[in-house]
This record gives structure tokens, sequence and C-alpha cells, in this order.
């Protein structure tokens, strides 16, 4: 039986959307605990272990500490670290230990979480933005070297939603930001879902961002 695998389906958007998906697909959500995306040997163990075929996966995992860049010390490097470890290396090694068993089954199908700062980026996010902006990237690229092998590949650039990191924001400014989205609301799950399940079945739509964001542009 084939499977959706969600890596950070554990806190916020992950938690609802593994359980919408559940209502009608095989989905194995696991958080940081179950698989450390950080730790290449742990991904690789759980592919290699895992006696379901895995022919999708999302990942929901992400990391994010605002800092201004001219207060950039070394003692705050270890947030830096952090967010590199999870936005970048996390990806990279989901990708290295699922291509393979797709390109010899010829079908994949890849979704990675990135966000509107990846193009519109604020102050403070110097480091988060650039990391969603290289999974923007990323997926082009394993586009190309895959797409021939029946294997999508793309990255959800998410605005404000209703959950998740939405919430780490002061009240004030996100309030603030609630008010630049022409919509005046926060994004709804549904919609999120709904962008997955379309990503989940399309087969010719691939090497590209959507834009999750209500119409919002800074």
């Amino acid at each position: 039986m084939n499977k959706v695998v969600i890596f950070g389906g554990s806190g916020g958007l992950g938690k609802q959307i593994s359980e919408r998906l559940q209502s009608d697909m095989y989905v194995e959500s696991l958080s940081s605990k179950d698989v450390d995306v950080t730790n290449f040997d742990e991904v690789k163990d759980f592919f290699h272990n895992n006696d379901v075929v895995v022919d999708s996966i999302i990942n929901l995992s992400g990391y994010n500490h605002n800092m201004m860049l001219h207060k950039y010390e070394n003692h705050n490097s270890i947030d830096v670290k952090r967010q590199l470890e999870v936005n970048i290396e996390g990806n990279l090694n989901i990708l290295a230990n699922c291509l393979p068993t797709m390109r010899e089954k010829k079908f994949g199908r890849i979704i990675l979480i990135s966000s509107v700062l990846s193009s519109k980026p604020v102050a403070g996010t110097g480091v988060y933005s650039g990391c969603k902006a290289f999974i923007d990237n990323l997926v082009k690229t394993c586009s190309v070297e895959n797409l021939h092998y029946g294997i999508t590949s793309n990255s959800i650039q998410l605005g404000y939603f209703d959950g998740g990191m939405t919430y780490d924001i002061p009240e004030k400014i996100r309030e603030d930001f609630k008010g630049s989205i022409p919509l005046n609301r926060w994004g709804k799950i549904i919609e999120l879902e709904n962008t997955i399940r379309y990503l989940l079945k399309t087969e010719y739509v691939s090497g590209t961002s959507i834009k999750i964001n209500g119409g919002l542009d800074f």
C-alpha cells in the first residue's frame, strides 16, 4: 500500500493537515521526536526500514528566529545554525533519501513548505527568508532532475495562517500583518489542504511555488 508521509506533522498546521488527509489517504505523520530531519542517518533509516512504499512526502518542518542583521554576534549563531539545519539541511536529507525509491518506481510527489517571506522579506527575517528562497529553488532543481521519472516537486509559499508560526509573532505586529492582507483575515486550513490535495493528484505542475496568501503583497 502506498502512503503519504508528513514531516513536522505533530503541531500547528502539520497536525491539522495530517488529520484532514487521513480521512481518505494512508498518512504517516511524524514529529521531530519520531524523525529528526536534521539527522541524515535518522531520515535514511526511516525510509530504508519502512515496510510500506512511500510515494508522497510533505515537509512541514520549519524553524524561525527573528534577528536584525546588524545585531548578529557569535552568541546568537546557534539560532542561525538551527534555521539552516532545519530549513535547508532537513529538506536535503529528505530528498536524498526519498528520491531513489521514487525514481525506481517512476512515481513521486514532493511538497515542501516555503513562505511569502521568500520573495517579500521583512525586517528581522534575513536568515529565515533566505532559507525559504532556497526551498523555492530547490524544488525547481529537483523537478529538472526528476520529472522524467514521474516525480513532481513543488513548494507552497504560505502567507499568514490561523495557526502555526503566525502565533509566534507578537500580538500587535500580528494584527498589523492581518490588516495588510487584502482579504483582512488569516488563511484557513481548508485552503492549505485543498492546495496540497491538488499537488498530490496532478502530474502537470512541477518546479513551481504556489502562493497562498490572501493577495498579500508587502
